[in-house]
């Protein structure tokens, strides 16, 4: 039998991939993004369309989490703009 929990899961890039992107400030978040995007897209890949939109609200209001859905090139660039986005201190979580 074949232990499969360390396995890493098999990805064909390029592919859409969706980020679960978690704030208090949501003008500050989708700023914080689109600074991270722009930083972290492999220009050699021209200009990419994404799309951002708002997902949910905390039951008391205090955190907000928007989605980002976007074309990514390779595995690289996705840890990239995880670890751009999750070092931002708009951002609390990135999943």
């Amino acid at each position: 039998m074949t232990d499969k929990t360390n396995q890493k899961p098999q990805i064909t890039y390029p592919c859409s991939w969706g980020f679960k992107v978690v704030g208090q400030d949501e003008d500050a978040l989708r700023g914080a993004i689109k600074e991270c995007l722009h930083e972290n897209l492999n220009p050699d890949s021209g200009d990419r369309s994404f799309e951002l939109g708002f997902s949910r609200a905390s039951s008391k209001g205090n955190y907000i989490s928007l989605t980002l859905n976007l074309v990514i090139q390779d595995e690289e660039e996705r840890n990239a703009l995880f670890r751009a986005l999750a070092d931002r201190p708009e951002v609390r979580m990135v999943i």
